[in-house]
């Protein structure tokens, strides 16, 4: 059955008359996201992390609250994508580390790249 152009005209005038956009909910990871510049803007100013979650926690009904690690890998993923430096370094290193591996007398080689024993009893070169 093929449809009639006054079932195009219908269809047209039952969307034009649909609400322009339903509300949307607002999960907790948008409403850091949507808070982010003014989230780091504290943190710039000295105020921590704990800090801030308890003041935005103040603001929340109750049921809604952040949890502190929820929050922190919120803040993490909407500073990176809002394209924000982290305040300050994450570890304590002061400059590169040194390498944990030594060579040995064995031939100059380290120990991850010594071979395996397989490889000793190869031929010399010689009559057996």
């Amino acid at each position: 059955m093929a449809l009639k152009t006054e079932h195009l005209k219908e269809a047209k005038a039952a969307l034009k008359s649909m609400s322009a956009r339903r509300e949307k909910k607002l999960t907790k990871a948008d409403f850091v996201a949507g808070l982010i510049q003014d989230i780091h803007a504290k943190m710039t100013a000295g105020f921590s992390l704990e800090e801030i979650c308890a003041e935005l926690n103040k603001t929340l009904p109750d049921g809604e609250q952040l949890n502190m690690n929820t929050f922190k890998t919120y803040v993490r993923r909407a500073r990176t994508q809002a394209g924000i430096a982290p305040t300050r370094a994450w570890t304590r290193r002061t400059g590169p580390t040194e390498p944990k591996i030594q060579t040995t007398p064995d031939k100059g080689r380290t120990k991850v790249q010594k071979e395996d024993p397989a490889s000793d009893f190869r031929d010399q070169g010689g009559d057996l």
